[in-house]
Order: structure tokens, then C-alpha cells, then sequence
């Protein structure tokens, strides 16, 4: 696995563009050299940001909703939501509930139909369930129950495989996200909830956008807003899917000569996102991991980093890598 630092030159010197599924770039990445790692010190030294993702097995994303109309809470936009967000807490695991304008990359295959109007107000939603690639289409309070009831059987690690193999067929009207292949990028752009989240959010979030089309991967990856995630001070906060990556900015600690900064940080989310690996240097932690189990992940891989030396090329394959779960126990 390769790193991605975040010193002044941390920021790569190739912009990556995706062109056929198999071709051979250079890849040139300096280790995190600054983190030397003892027994004693580990603590110490970890990042305070690291282990900051509140435990979560699933993310339901309510899609098509805009986000200059969320309320500081999104629980009770309407009596379906509200339904899915406190079932979400019951599941085995736990579930985390946004709002987004989530559509899908390829609407022909599969994704979010419903464009809610005022006279709906999310009585039926479309609900995407990040990392599995689940999309519940037009569903009421009854089609949530059925989705929570759904999610309930995916309790042990080897319920999830790329198949859904060890899962009971839904009894709702759903499809899958193409996952091998497409990527997704939420950034939270919640500012009726936190100012910062919407100011250096919104922010990210356009440059993010810029650097898709100017790649030209928009049949790719996405990037879309989503309401609160958590964790305003390391805002910007976004989350990559399928790896179920979070990443923290700090653009709070930013200024107005800053800016230059805040745009590196987008280009190194996305050299992240086409190499599909991890940016540690911003890593908060990750879906589907305990505290301790990303404490564990990110000093493995900084300790790991004083020996890699450099990554001169990398053949990119573009299939995501499976995540181990439960890992560290």
C-alpha cells in the first residue's frame, strides 16, 4: 500500500488521468517519514484527528435532496426520514442517516429516480446504503422497515462479499451501484448545522468537481454534498467510497492566504481516489472500524512508511482493494 503525505511538496507532480483500466503511470510517493513510532510514544505521536470516526457499519444516503434546504436537523424532514433514522441506531453495527444530492454515475444501470417535490417532502426517498452499493428505490415508512429489516442480517464479516451471497433478497425495489469500476466522493456542505462545515465544505467540494471534469472522469467518480457526518473542526470532512476512507482537512486552521492549500487538498483526495489508496496524512479513520481498530490501522501503516522508501510506478488496475474487517482485535 502507498502513502500520501501532506508536507508542503506533498502534493504529486503528475496529474493522473484515467484513460484505458490498465495503463502503467508513474507514481512517486515520499514517506511519512516524520512519524517515528515506539511503544512508549505511540499515542502520543498519532494524530489527534486519527480514531475520530464514530463506529458505523452501514451509511444510508437519502439522494436528490438539495442542500441549501436542509435544516440544522435532517431527522424530521419528514415521517419517513425520521423512521429511518431511528431505526438506523437499533442495527446491528449501527448506521450513520445524511442527506445528499446523490444521483447515480450511471443512471441507465441503476440510482435515484425520485425527484422529490414540495407537495412529497421525502414522504418517499431513495436510499443508497454506502459500502455495500444498495440502492431502496421510492420508499414510505413501511419500504424503510423493510430496508432496516434487510440490513439486520448483515451482521457477521462474511455476510459481506462482493456477491451479497450470504443475504436474503430484498423484498423492495432496488438495484446496485456499479462499485468495481465508479468511485464516490461525499463532502459535507452542511452549514445550516456548522458554519465551517459549510463554508470550507462548499469549497472543497467545487474544487473536487473542477478536478473531475478537467480529468475528465466524470463517468467515474462523483463528488456530492452531504449533510452532517461529524467532526466540524476537522472540516473539511469527506468520505471515498467503495473504501469507505474519511478524510479531515483542517481547513479551520486555513486563512485567506490559505486558499492555495485547501485546493492541494483536493488534488491529493483525488490522486488518492484514482490510485485507490489512502491519503493518512488527513485519514480520520474509515466505515465499518472501531476506534481502536483505526488507531491500529494508521500506526501500522505510518511505522510501515519509515521503510517503504518510494513507489516509482504503480499499474493501475482500477478494482478496489477489500477491506479486512475487523482486523486488529
Amino acid at each position: 500500500m502507498y502513502l500520501i503525505t501532506r508536507p508542503a511538496a506533498r502534493i504529486l507532480q503528475r496529474h493522473v488521468r484515467l484513460a484505458q483500466p490498465t495503463a502503467v503511470r508513474a507514481f512517486h510517493i515520499k514517506p511519512a517519514s516524520r512519524y517515528k513510532l515506539t511503544d512508549q510514544s505511540d499515542m502520543q505521536q498519532i494524530d489527534t484527528q486519527v480514531g475520530t470516526v464514530s463506529p458505523h457499519r452501514h451509511h444510508l444516503v437519502v439522494c436528490n435532496s438539495s442542500p441549501e434546504k436542509w435544516p440544522s436537523r435532517i431527522e424530521g424532514m419528514s415521517e419517513t426520514v425520521t423512521a429511518l433514522a431511528r431505526g438506523s441506531i437499533r442495527l446491528p453495527g449501527r448506521a450513520m442517516v445524511t442527506m445528499s444530492d446523490f444521483a447515480p454515475l450511471n443512471s441507465n444501470v441503476c440510482g435515484c429516480a425520485s425527484q422529490n417535490t414540495k407537495d412529497d417532502k421525502f414522504q418517499l426517498i431513495d436510499v443508497a446504503v454506502f459500502p455495500l452499493g444498495l440502492v431502496a428505490k421510492q420508499l414510505d415508512v413501511a419500504g424503510v422497515n423493510k430496508l432496516l429489516e434487510w440490513l439486520s442480517y448483515d451482521i457477521l464479516p462474511t455476510s459481506w462479499t462482493p456477491t451479497h451471497a450470504n443475504l436474503p433478497q430484498p423484498e423492495f425495489d432496488h438495484s446496485w451501484l456499479e462499485l468495481t469500476q465508479n468511485r464516490h466522493i461525499f463532502v459535507c456542505t452542511h452549514g445550516s448545522r456548522d458554519y465551517l462545515c459549510g463554508l470550507h465544505g462548499g469549497k472543497l467540494l467545487n474544487d473536487l468537481r473542477s478536478l473531475i471534469e478537467q480529468r475528465n472522469l466524470q463517468k467515474h467518480i462523483g463528488a456530492w454534498a452531504t449533510s452532517h457526518i461529524g467532526g466540524h473542526k476537522y472540516a473539511a470532512n469527506a468520505i471515498v467510497y467503495p473504501r469507505g476512507d474519511w478524510y479531515g482537512t483542517w481547513c479551520d486552521k486555513c486563512n485567506t492566504s490559505a486558499e492555495p492549500e485547501r485546493r492541494d487538498d483536493a488534488q491529493a483526495i483525488m490522486d488518492a481516489v484514482v490510485h485507490d489508496v489512502t491519503w493518512w496524512d488527513a485519514w480520520r479513520g474509515a466505515t465499518n472500524m472501531s476506534k481502536q481498530d483505526q488507531i491500529a490501522m494508521w500506526t501500522r501503516s505510518a511505522d510501515h512508511a519509515d521503510n517503504a522508501g518510494h513507489a516509482e510506478s504503480d499499474e493501475f488496475s482500477w478494482v478496489p482493494a477489500t477491506r479486512q474487517r475487523s482486523a486488529f482485535k
